[in-house]
């Protein structure tokens, strides 16, 4: 909620003679206002993807699990809809989990929410297809252990993609760019720390930081800095 409220701060100080409809708007109504332009703002997002892509032959794959509710609140209500328990190392984590496929530049492509015991491989097919690069420019697919089956290995083979996770360890550097992704999303955007109460709530907020995250790149490039130099941004 202070993230929200520092924003609307700076918003009505700095650009309320571009937007003067957020002067006094309260945080509440804020939140219903993005929660109705949650349609738009993935449009918006991907508008610009195309441009910001580096290398749309190589793509990553990966997801992150984002808890909703501590362990004590599940057991003092009813959960939270489209959330689910997950074993992670050793304790157990209620929430969902992202799955997001991205440029070797960090660029994110295209996301989809799922409850966190969702299997990885599940969504891959469906994620590249929503990538919209085209059928004769993605190549090779880099994801961890989780992505490993021969079934999918020969799907995506059959369209001219190889999907590589066995020696994803032997090109870190290259399959790192989306865990620093996630981790940019994290710290800068407070993607793991959105105090949402609904799937619709989370979901608005998820698509609102990942698409002021691209955005960044776009802002960046303008301003002749370094494209994934972010946190300075906001410095």
């Amino acid at each position: 909620m202070e993230s929200e409220r520092s924003f609307l701060r700076d918003a009505e100080r700095f650009f309320s003679h571009l937007f003067p409809g957020v002067v006094g708007l309260h945080p509440s109504s804020f939140h219903r206002r993005v929660s109705k332009l949650r349609r738009f703002l993935e449009t918006l997002r991907r508008e610009i993807v195309p441009e910001l892509v580096g290398d749309p032959e190589t793509l990553l794959i990966d997801s992150t699990l984002l808890s909703v509710l501590h362990p004590r609140q599940v057991s003092q209500g009813s959960g939270f809809g489209g959330a689910a328990w997950v074993r992670w190392g050793t304790f157990s984590v209620y929430g969902v989990k992202l799955h997001l496929i991205c440029a070797t530049n960090r660029v994110p492509l295209c996301y989809e929410l799922t409850p966190a015991n969702v299997a990885d491989l599940s969504l891959a097919e469906e994620l590249l297809a929503e990538t919209n690069l085209g059928e004769d420019l993605v190549r090779k697919v880099f994801g961890d252990l989780a992505y490993r089956s021969e079934p999918l290995e020969e799907e995506l083979a059959e369209v001219g993609i190889s999907l590589v996770s066995e020696q994803a360890q032997q090109r870190r550097g290259v399959r790192q760019q989306i865990e620093i992704a996630f981790s940019s999303l994290k710290r800068v955007f407070g993607l793991d720390e959105t105090l949402a109460t609904t799937l619709t709530g989370l979901a608005t907020r998820i698509a609102a930081k990942i698409c002021a995250y691209t955005y960044a790149f776009v802002v960046n490039r303008m301003l002749g800095r370094p494209q994934g130099h972010i946190k300075e941004l906001w410095a």
